[in-house]
């Protein structure tokens, strides 16, 4: 079983907030929950500078995800946001419209079979959820109860490390390059996104390159997901 005092005292002592995530997801991963997220959950629609994300999911999931605006209706984010006891997948999307299920109908060909979303809520209406998910996972309610606890602890550790880590200046894109990147966050190719802004495919892809630059990016994906971690873009 799980060694709770070990495994906490290792989380408080990590120096980054992926730091500390990273000894919950491998305890996790030891229980068949081998893909893992730490998400506040906004009030709006925008996710302020000092938000807490941490995802370790498929990227292919995470990018299909994002491109078909799945965080609007996922039935996982609005239970979170409403309930404050651990719940399944499955549980969540036995509530759910039609549309919610397709998404959680089509994380399973992403290997995200089975999942546990744990809520976490403090003050002034503070939200967040950690979830973990997996193909074959261990449902021994011991261990879940163990990652239901463990959970709490890495989330306001990396959340205290998030928050005294935040720089102010955060990259300053221009017009185009945010236009350009809600585009290809809406599955945009170059092509379509140059007719619907009148400019040439090459002025895009330059622009696109160059916001990749500023967040540090080495993908499109991952610049997409800076910017909407920053508040930048809208999900």
């Amino acid at each position: 079983m799980i060694n709770l005092l070990d495994v906490a005292d290792r989380i408080d002592r990590a120096e980054t907030a992926i730091g500390a995530f990273d000894v919950l997801a491998g305890v996790a991963g030891v229980h068949g929950y081998g893909h893992s997220a730490c998400m506040e959950i906004p009030k709006t629609n925008k996710l302020h500078p000092e938000a807490l994300a941490i995802v370790k999911m498929p990227e292919a999931w995470v990018e299909h995800y994002v491109t078909r605006e799945f965080a609007l209706i996922d039935p996982v984010f609005r239970r979170a946001a409403s309930d404050v006891l651990p719940f399944t997948w499955a549980e969540a999307s036995a509530h759910s419209t039609t549309a919610q299920r397709k998404i959680m109908n089509e994380a399973t060909s992403f290997g995200l079979r089975n999942g546990l979303t744990i809520p976490i809520h403090g003050p002034a209406g503070y939200c967040a959820e950690v979830t973990f998910a997996g193909g074959k996972v261990d449902d021994d309610p011991r261990v879940l109860m163990s990652l239901r606890f463990l959970a709490t602890v890495a989330h306001d550790r990396a959340r205290l490390l998030v928050r005294r880590g935040w720089v102010e200046d955060m990259p300053n894109l221009t017009k185009r390059e945010r236009d350009c990147l809600h585009w290809v966050a809406a599955g945009k190719s170059d092509w379509a996104i140059a007719q619907i802004l009148n400019i040439s495919e090459t002025t895009v892809h330059w622009h696109v390159e160059g916001a990749k630059r500023k967040f540090g990016a080495s993908t499109r994906i991952q610049a997409i997901v800076a910017a909407i971690r920053l508040g930048l873009l809208y999900p």
